[in-house]
């Protein structure tokens, strides 16, 4: 750490704060980084000559070339956007949301079984190759850069764990990719490459990791009131990474061995369960660091981690890799925008939001004494008046329902979210707080489909205008970090003490009762079996609306039950003497088929490459 704070002082480190509040992205020349970061075709055969002008006016300059790396940060949360689909993101096509009628869209495509190498979107491909195409041009004029050596590792550091993550990305979309190391295709190359095995790239990427893990600091110094490095990659992060990429190619979707996949391009070949403890390592390699806690700093504390946090003297402690965007735009309101019953909705929304929880994730959620909906002793009373009373306080910070209580302009405290339909009390002013349903009833051409709204991550205070807000986006915390150590070692060795100290405290800081025995309402000596079960609705709730699920039940193999299925909501009638009734309602009828557990390479980039196998079933 001292040689880091060191070289922080140097004069040839950005006196600005490399990454400032407007956003990781600096705003500087957009033809130079064109020029530098992107080309004539799309995919990984872009190819382009780059002027040595504007190489030397880039690599050069300590200012530029510290800008150069920031805009590589830009793309970090194109998997994780819940608007990466237009109306919804990977969210919507898993048993999480329902998205707002749009047939054509990619969430669609998905929920409904019919994607396939022409329309399935390529913006992971293209956005992989053009980020990994600059890193490498970084790497090739490194040595150049008028800078000291530690400072110039510091870049590096970040570089590659950089393409480590865009790669990360692919590997878990596709399998298997073409690996070009630092390789920088020119006009004259003839690129017709073959795609490397799952194994290949995997091994890769954990390099790149541990690579980069050795050249970052655990934290960056940020002076008093500066918040000028949030965001930047730590130590930390490029192990967490390890751990997550090793913990998904421990599951049984890649630690098998597949008839289908002779290359082992989606699989290893064969299955290893020292692969579980090879994840379980990594896992305990980040909570080693000492570095995280989980976030209680601002209650209710699991709502506020996602909106507090970003200051200079007290930094969001869970927070292991975050993406702060610009404040000067709509993007820290895309959440809002996207989710807030339309009686809250945002300067930004029109026509009211669109994309609504589904019955499968409020059923997921359990009972404030830490049991789940469905044990005869957890207390709940089933469809009902009481149905939403004394659940898990993460349901509350996840889900607006029938009565939930929301920020509602002009009045003093919050006021109740209408979702229902049938009779609706008059109101002379339209209030939305006596007859919000007219607007956000299901049914209702601005309302809800599902019977409920999204809360998670969404302020409660910009209700029809509010100010920007200074929020990142929460790529790796240390909750996941907990889960996946309890996931892997369970996997290897069973249950152990140790997972249900990990347990007892993630249900702790959600706000889930001790009990009189201690235990948040888990079973004290479950078997390998229930405690998997456990740990996979305990993920589901916990990282909910994150961009878990849609590959958590890729790779644990549960697709085929929880997604080929009809998905549901909830249709609550209110009556003119005001008394309710409730129905479940199919919203979706949801298609998987096995080829689905990845992406097709899209066929255009299939037709620019004859090398170039596509993934099995398509």
């Amino acid at each position: 750490m001292k040689n880091f704070i060191s070289m922080y002082k140097n004069k040839d480190i950005n006196p600005l704060g490399a990454i400032t509040r407007a956003g990781i992205l600096c705003v500087w020349t957009a033809g130079l980084l064109a020029s530098l970061s992107s080309c004539k075709k799309s995919g990984f055969l872009d190819q382009k000559t780059l002027s040595q002008i504007d190489e030397n006016t880039v690599f050069t300059d300590s200012l530029n070339s510290w800008n150069y790396v920031n805009s590589r940060y830009s793309n970090l949360t194109y998997s994780w956007e819940p608007t990466r689909w237009g109306r919804g993101g990977v969210d919507a096509a898993s048993d999480e949301v329902q998205a707002a009628n749009a047939p054509t869209e990619q969430h669609a495509y998905w929920a409904g079984g019919a994607v396939n190498p022409s329309n399935v979107s390529s913006e992971i491909w293209t956005t992989t190759w053009q980020q990994v195409r600059a890193v490498n041009i970084f790497l090739k004029n490194q040595s150049r850069i008028p800078m000291t050596e530690n400072t110039k590792k510091l870049l590096e550091g970040q570089m590659r764990f950089l393409r480590a993550w865009y790669y990360a990305t692919m590997l878990k979309t596709y399998g298997g990719f073409p690996l070009i190391d630092n390789t920088i295709f020119s006009d004259s190359d003839v690129i017709d490459l073959s795609r490397n095995t799952y194994a290949e790239c995997l091994n890769y990427i954990i390099s790149e990791c541990d690579a980069a893990a050795n050249l970052l600091p655990l934290d960056f110094v940020i002076a008093s009131g500066n918040l000028g490095n949030y965001g930047r990659v730590t130590k930390g992060a490029a192990l967490a990474l390890k751990a997550r990429l090793l913990l998904y190619a421990a599951s049984p979707l890649i630690n098998a061995s597949r008839g289908d996949d002779p290359a082992h391009l989606v699989s290893f070949g064969n299955a290893d369960p020292n692969r579980w403890k090879a994840a379980a390592d990594a896992a305990q390699a980040v909570i080693n660091l000492g570095q995280y806690t989980l976030f209680r700093r601002v209650t209710p504390f699991f709502y506020n981690q996602f909106l507090n946090g970003l200051t200079a003297t007290t930094p969001n402690s869970e927070a292991i890799f975050s993406y702060l965007p610009a404040t000067s735009t709509p993007n820290n309101m895309i959440r809002e925008t996207l989710a807030n019953p339309a009686t809250r909705g945002t300067r930004y929304q029109t026509g009211g939001p669109s994309c609504f929880p589904l019955q499968e994730l409020v059923d997921a959620f359990g009972m404030a004494n830490g049991k789940a909906i469905d044990d005869p002793t957890s207390g709940y009373p089933g469809i009902g008046n009481n149905m939403y009373l004394n659940r898990d306080p993460r349901f509350y910070a996840t889900i607006t329902y029938n009565g939930g209580l929301r920020f509602l302009s002009g009045k003093a405290t919050d006021q109740p979210v209408w979702t229902y339909t049938g009779d609706i009390p008059a109101s002379s002013t339209n209030d939305a707080a006596i007859a919000g349903a007219r607007t956000d009833g299901i049914y209702t051409s601005t309302g809800t489909s599902t019977g409920y709204f999204a809360y998670k991550m969404l302020a409660n205070n910009v209700a029809n205008g509010g100010v920007e807000l200074n929020r990142p986006r929460i790529l790796i915390r240390y909750a996941e970090i907990l889960l996946n150590a309890a996931e892997a070692n369970n996997e290897f060795a069973g249950p152990s003490p140790q997972i249900y100290t990990w347990l007892k405290e993630i249900r702790d800081r959600a706000g889930i009762a001790p009990g009189a025995n201690g235990m948040y309402g888990m079973n004290s000596n479950m078997t390998q079996s229930e405690m998997r079960l456990f740990l996979q609705r305990e993920r589901q709730v916990e990282l909910a609306l994150e961009e878990h699920r849609f590959w958590d039940v890729r790779r644990w193999k549960t697709a085929p039950q929880v997604l080929n299925q009809d998905l549901h909501g909830m249709e609550i009638t209110r009556a003119a003497n005001g008394s309710y009734s409730y129905r479940t309602i199919v919203v979706r009828k949801n298609v998987f088929r096995d080829n689905m557990y990845f992406f097709p390479i899209p066929q255009a980039e299939l037709t620019k490459s004859a090398a170039l196998k596509q993934n099995p079933g398509y």
